[in-house]
């Protein structure tokens, strides 16, 4: 692997973990190592960049959001590809790992406003038909602003008026909400671009797409429900971690 330590220095103004994940995605894209190898351990990448194991690892959790590598569980982390080439993988396995992709993406605001929930939506985010949500609609994309996945937000009138501005909130939404969220459920459907979905991410009306639909619940009921419009085909990989209750 490249010796890319030396020239961190230079880019001191970002946090240290993401100085550590662009080196290591330049390593990766440079096939050092190649696809199928090992990175090094966490204890040399350390010694590498000078850095805590913390830091050490947020920088691995984040090249495992963008699919370069699988952790492999005592082994470290084997790189399975060299680069994202457009496909997003995204892994389950606690509340945190929901909120993975917008840790490593950016949030782009298209609307935001009030919105009076119909009989279909109401029953799928835990509403009443004809109650007043707080809406909105916004972006993911990479750096490079390839369009990802479109996001459409309720959550109640209370709630969306404590929001920040969608601009300057970084990271999983729900976290800006400022209330303790005690469940978060998810639900997946392939389904056909609607033509504003297609609109907003650059597809042909009608294109594979994979809606996932997640809400986030307080004592109070539904704090943030929300439907993220995938990139459908081989665009979007979703794994998750399932516990044995039983052994295997």
């Amino acid at each position: 692997m490249s010796q890319a330590a030396p020239t961190l220095a230079d880019t001191a103004r970002r946090p240290r973990y993401r100085q550590i994940l662009d080196a290591l995605r330049a390593d990766i894209a440079a096939g050092a190592p190649a696809v199928g190898e090992m990175l090094p351990s966490e204890a040399s990448l350390c010694d590498r960049y000078g850095a805590s194991r913390f830091t050490v690892r947020e920088a691995l959790r984040r090249l495992a959001a963008d699919g370069l590598v699988a952790r492999v569980k005592g082994s470290g982390s084997r790189v399975i590809r060299r680069a994202p080439a457009g496909v997003y993988v995204q892994r389950h396995g606690t509340i945190r790992d929901l909120g993975a992709y917008a840790e490593t993406t950016r949030l782009t605001p298209l609307a935001r406003h009030a919105a009076t929930l119909d009989a279909e939506t109401a029953g799928l985010i835990g509403g009443l038909p004809g109650e007043t949500w707080g809406f909105f609609r916004a972006l993911r994309q990479t750096e490079g602003g390839e369009r990802l996945c479109l996001i459409e937000s309720y959550m109640p009138t209370d709630i969306d008026a404590a929001l920040p501005d969608l601009a300057a909130i970084e990271g999983p939404v729900y976290r800006a909400i400022g209330r303790p969220i005690l469940r978060a459920t998810q639900s997946m459907q392939a389904l056909a671009m609607p033509a504003r979905v297609a609109e907003a991410l650059e597809q042909p009306r009608g294109a594979p797409s994979l809606r996932v639909l997640r809400r986030y619940e307080g004592a109070e009921g539904t704090l943030i429900a929300s439907f993220n419009w995938h990139l459908g085909g081989d665009r979007f990989i979703h794994t998750a971690d399932i516990p044995l209750e039983d052994g295997p």
